[in-house]
């Protein structure tokens, strides 16, 4: 079974917080890290971001894709 991945990248907010054990306060964190530096690029940079671990199960909902993908459902597409 394929399970949804969030792109953590071009996600809103709402979709950020499908995240597994990702509060409210650090989707903040995320949307303002993505506005000062640009993308994040994968689980290790995301667990500096918030200040801890990433569990499994995070990483695995996770998808890293470059916000500047030419992917169809990329904003502006």
């Amino acid at each position: 079974m394929m399970t949804t991945k969030v792109r953590v990248n071009l996600a809103n907010p709402l979709e950020l917080l499908e995240l597994p054990g990702v509060s409210p306060e650090q989707v903040d964190t995320i949307v303002q890290f993505r506005t000062q530096h640009g993308p994040i690029r994968d689980a290790t940079q995301l667990a500096g971001i918030l200040g801890h671990a990433v569990p499994e199960a995070l990483s695995e909902h996770a998808d890293f894709s470059p916000s500047e993908a030419t992917a169809p459902e990329a904003p502006g597409a």
